[in-house]
């Protein structure tokens, strides 16, 4: 790439922090840093260690200046910044090591004005999905808007991005000082300036939690009426500044603040003082006076009801709603004529500001994938679907339509047969233990009188309701289900993926596929068939959909011969391609691993990437692999190098720590049974421990048990039995899977191949309670919970 980009750190009393944050940014796999530290006047160490980095590492540069706050050391620090693109780092955060590669590579490709990545939290027990990221970082988008991805207003962290530099000056971009909550008044009015923007899934920036007895976070102090005041202004400045560039992204915004940011402050009136709450009153009344009646009219009923009130000031009344509708209330839905309606305060009392209607349960549908799997060549897709207003409380609560859309060419529909599915029940106003449903798509039926032919197929539903059908495209919700792809045909796949709209199909006719790889002293070698001969043709490596890494050669093997080949399983042989090589450097994967500076976090993605082919002609595709696909596996000094199939069965390169990985898994008798290969090399693998971790919730703050440790037997192989069932099985929630090499070790993550992730259903029953496989990227983790 060669373009410089500038890392600008502010600093401030974070010694115990600091060491760590400033090794993850010099060891990027991007070497074309300047980074500027800014001492804001620290009055511990952290100066001095700022000063180290400079001694030793001349792209380091440290700028120290009486304290000034968050904002004013970000601005001192683009003051002096030299590089084309800009990026800051808080000094108790990290980054993973291929953060800025990933960011200025797909800037350098797209042209965008600034990327943005996923973030994760970063906790003492690991790392784990930002709530606010999970929805709009989901997929790799590049050359989107916030006119095009509107849930963007939710992405308001300056630190999980780069900007270009040019267009930061254009509009004279520049944090606000001596205020909290610095990001909002300029990320958000970014969003709208912007031509296109590059939107990435991986996790490029991780956000430190403060434990509890450390010092909290600007985030964990709310009750505090400076943070109030300081929220408010934030999200004030940034909804001013939408207003004078576009109304309906200013509406959008708005809309975002009163269900999370200001929620916020409205579920802790009932407990704060009297001084807090009418403060909370102004702010709320002022800010409201600029939003429109519309926006609140667009609220679910808890909070349509609950900002009205504030709007008109009526702080008791307000106090008591607020009370009856925080996250953690489950108020009843009851009946009113021929609507239903919250049963909140004030709902039968004829308040001037709570008319009757604002309590009332519109029309809404709820729908999540849970699995995606095929059995006997068919694909099942599981999940839940129901009208928030009725809810489901009996499978014949509401009569659910299936059907696919053909999104291209002749806009065939075909209908889906399913079935309904009990599901557990989180506490909510309606009940839904009904809710949950089977459909089952033939592939068959997806080919045309005329043969089969690529396209895309949407997935939609609708809710037969009294009040006539709902209908709407099958959305994803907060799950990351494992989507695997299957051969259907002589050279056809059908792939299910995420899209922003929610779950479709893919059918595909690759030009290209790959039969298997092996490792050859320094090389790996893919190997694979090709419908044409691949002169001119490469492999391009990418860490996420669409941002090239590097690319490699395609070479004719076998004379460039046609030969006879099955392509998918129980696909008919046929003559199909010419045989083709590449050869990809393994000093290449493992230096960009970035593993060498790196000691690896709980939930990591780690270093991966998926491989696609591309012609001369321009045209590329990632790349599947063929029925018979042999993967390669090698230690590589203190790394091993995998070459494997993801979930959707395309090829994909991962360089991780020597461990255990997990291939087959069984479940009887009350106990889940793993059992997996160990590297090779010079490696003690005897005292094998597999680590069971109770995955983090909501609350930074919340008490978890300890670790669960289980010894693995160790023989050519290894296994693990762990108990599911019976009083000595493990406890209800949610588990990450862990292992760690003898009792002084760190843990990491336990790695499952596809045929692993494939062979337990995701939800079964054992003894009274649900087990559930909840895959995310290369990772496990076991839910239990009661059933219902």
């Amino acid at each position: 790439m060669g373009a410089l980009i500038t890392v600008v750190v502010p600093i401030y009393n974070v010694r115990s922090y600091l060491v760590e944050c400033l090794d993850s940014i010099a060891g990027q796999t991007y070497p074309d840093l300047d980074v500027v530290l800014v001492d804001d006047g620290s009055t511990d160490d952290s100066g001095e260690i700022a000063e180290r980095y400079t001694s030793t590492d001349n792209r380091f540069r440290l700028i120290r200046q009486e304290n000034r706050g968050l904002g004013a050391a970000r601005n001192t620090g683009v003051e002096a910044a030299a590089g084309d693109y800009l990026t800051f780092v808080d000094s108790d955060d990290l980054l993973p090591p291929y953060a800025l590669e990933l960011l200025v590579g797909a800037l350098e490709q797209t042209g965008s004005d600034f990327a943005s990545g996923n973030v994760a939290l970063l906790t003492s027990r690991g790392l784990r999905q930002s709530p606010l990221h999970r929805g709009t970082h989901r997929i790799t988008a590049l050359r989107t808007s916030l006119k095009a991805q509107r849930n963007l207003v939710y992405d308001r962290l300056a630190c999980n991005k780069v900007f270009r530099r040019s267009f930061w000056d254009k509009h004279g971009l520049r944090f606000p000082e001596g205020v909290r909550y610095e990001d909002i008044p300029l990320t958000v009015p970014a969003y709208a300036l912007a031509g296109s923007v590059d939107v990435l899934d991986l996790p490029v920036y991780y956000w430190r939690q403060r434990e509890p007895g450390a010092e909290l976070s600007i985030t964990q102090r709310q009750h505090e009426v400076r943070n109030l005041v300081d929220r408010f202004a934030a999200v004030d400045s940034a909804s001013r500044s939408l207003a004078a560039l576009d109304r309906k992204l200013k509406d959008w915004y708005d809309e975002t603040t009163l269900v999370n940011d200001l929620r916020i402050f409205l579920d802790l009136l009932p407990d704060v003082d009297q001084a807090y709450r009418e403060r909370f009153r102004d702010l709320a009344t002022d800010y409201l006076s600029r939003v429109d009646e519309r926006v609140l009219d667009r609220l679910v009923a808890r909070l349509r009801v609950a900002w009205h009130l504030a709007r008109a000031r009526a702080l008791p009344e307000l106090v008591e709603v607020a009370a009856a509708s925080r996250l953690d209330a489950t108020p009843p839905v009851v009946r009113r004529g021929g609507g239903r309606y919250l049963r909140l305060p004030l709902l039968d009392a004829g308040h001037p500001a709570a008319p009757r209607r604002l309590f009332q349960l519109g029309p809404g549908v709820r729908t999540e994938v849970h699995e995606a799997r095929w059995v006997d060549g068919r694909l099942h897709v599981r999940g839940l679907a129901y009208d928030v207003a009725r809810g489901a409380a009996q499978p014949w609560a509401t009569a659910r339509v299936f059907w696919l859309r053909e999104a291209t060419g002749r806009r065939r529909i075909l209908r889906l047969p399913s079935r309904p599915r009990r599901v557990a029940e989180a506490p909510s106003s309606v009940p839904y233990g009904w809710s949950g449903f089977s459909a089952v798509v033939d592939p068959r039926r997806l080919a045309g009188r005329d043969g089969w032919r690529a396209g895309e197929w949407v997935f939609n539903v609708a809710l037969v309701n009294p009040g006539g059908p709902q209908r709407r495209t099958l959305g994803l919700g907060d799950a990351r289900p494992g989507l695997p792809a299957r051969w259907v045909a002589d050279g056809v796949r059908v792939v299910p993926y995420p899209h922003r709209a929610g779950l479709r199909l893919r059918v595909e006719r690759p030009q290209a596929w790959v039969t298997g790889t092996r490792i050859d002293g320094n090389t790996l070698l893919v190997e694979g068939r090709a419908l044409t001969r691949p002169a001119g043709a490469t492999l391009r490596l990418a860490r996420t959909a669409g941002v090239l890494w590097r690319s490699y050669p395609v070479e004719p093997a076998d004379g460039g011969s046609v030969e006879a080949a099955s392509v998918g399983a129980g696909a008919g042989s046929s003559p199909c391609g010419v045989g083709w090589t590449a050869r990809i450097p393994v000093a290449e994967l493992v230096a960009a691993s970035g593993l060498a500076h790196w000691s690896p976090l709980v939930g990591e993605v780690g270093a991966g990437w998926r491989v696609a082919y591309a012609d001369p002609d321009g045209g590329a595709w990632e790349l599947p692999v063929a029925a018979g696909f042999t993967g390669a596996r090698q230690t590589v000094g203190e790394v091993e190098v995998l070459a494997r199939p993801t979930d959707d069965e395309v090829l994909a390169l991962r360089v991780l720590p020597p461990g255990p990985v997990v291939h087959a898994a069984e479940l009887a008798d009350g106990m889940l049974l793993f059992l997996g290969e160990l590297p090779g090399g010079q490696h003690d693998w005897g005292d094998l421990r597999i680590v069971l971790r109770q995955r983090t919730g909501a609350d930074p703050n919340e008490v978890l048990p300890p670790d669960l440790e289980l010894p693995a037997e160790v023989s050519a192989g290894w296994r693990v039995r762990i108990p599911v069932a019976g009083g000595s099985g493990l406890p209800d929630g949610d588990w990450l899977l862990l292992y760690r090499q003898g009792a002084d070790a760190s843990p990491v993550d336990l790695p499952f191949d596809v045929a692993a992730r494939r062979s337990l259903p995701r939800d079964v029953a054992v003894a009274g309670r649900r087990l559930e496989l909840l895959p995310d990227r290369e990772r496990e983790a076991i839910r239990l919970t009661p059933l219902p």
